[in-house]
């Protein structure tokens, strides 16, 4: 069977430990919220090694995201029911800006769950 990943790996040994459900959840869920893999966090709590910048991945709320995805549909519809009733160009001109910049915000939000829009 072959290994995935690069021949050229810098850490050639691999190590194992065993964990309960409880401990491996909570290595999980720390790793997740510093944004580094689980290596790189029991790297760190045994060597005191820091990962390298480039492999942090900032940690993000995928509950909040979502909840902001459900809000953001709520302000786009009551603009647009606004935009339906406004008779002032001006009034318009904003609401409509207004629904784009949403419109940006919410596919920011879905590519941040690696979900499509």
């Amino acid at each position: 069977m072959s290994k995935s990943g690069s021949e050229k790996r810098q850490r050639a040994i691999s190590l194992k430990a065993r964990f309960n459900d409880a401990e491996a959840a909570l290595i999980r869920d720390q790793a997740a919220r510093t944004g580094v893999s689980v290596a790189a966090l029991i790297r760190f709590a045994v060597l005191h090694q820091h990962p390298p910048k480039s492999s942090r991945i900032p940690p993000l709320d995928r509950e909040a995201a979502a909840q902001m995805i459900g809000k953001l549909g709520q302000v786009a519809g009551a603009l647009r029911a606004a935009a339906d009733q406004s008779d002032a160009v001006q009034c318009a001109a904003i609401i409509d800006a207004a629904h784009r910049d949403l419109a940006d915000m919410r596919a920011a939000l879905f590519e941040a769950l690696g979900r499509l829009p």
